[in-house]
């Protein structure tokens, strides 16, 4: 990491960092696209939406589950292990998974997740 020693930032963790942002990003457009269907009353589109956001979030656990340790501890307050356990329970309990905690899930602590992810950015980017 860059941050305040100076060091260049292992592009690997800068690539996790992006793949995060990217599908929170991703998220975002398929929770719009999810209320639409739902006022629609359009349940194809919305079983497609939601299979989406069950997708990306995935993605973001796994992307977070590869983080070093000394990188999510400078953002304390993201609760990183439960990024990461939110992903093992959507690929192995699956048959498990609530609409509702999904839901719950995509609004702020996404917003969250997303202001940490662009202040490890910050903090990593080469200072002039």
């Amino acid at each position: 990491m860059n941050g305040e020693s100076g060091e260049q930032a292992d592009p690997r963790i800068n690539r996790r960092i992006d793949d995060i942002l990217h599908r929170i990003e991703r998220v975002s457009i398929a929770e719009r696209q999810l209320v639409a269907a739902d006022a629609a009353s359009d349940s194809a589109t919305g079983d497609t939406a939601l299979d989406a956001i069950l997708y990306d979030l995935v993605v973001i656990g796994e992307a977070v589950r590869t983080l070093p340790d000394e990188l999510t501890r400078s953002e304390p307050d993201i609760p990183w292990q439960d990024v990461v356990d939110m992903r093992n329970f959507l690929a192995h309990e699956y048959h498990r998974v609530s609409t509702d905690v999904v839901r719950k899930t995509i609004d702020a602590p996404l917003d969250d997740l997303r202001a940490a992810c662009i202040r490890i950015q910050e903090r990593s980017a080469p200072h002039a």
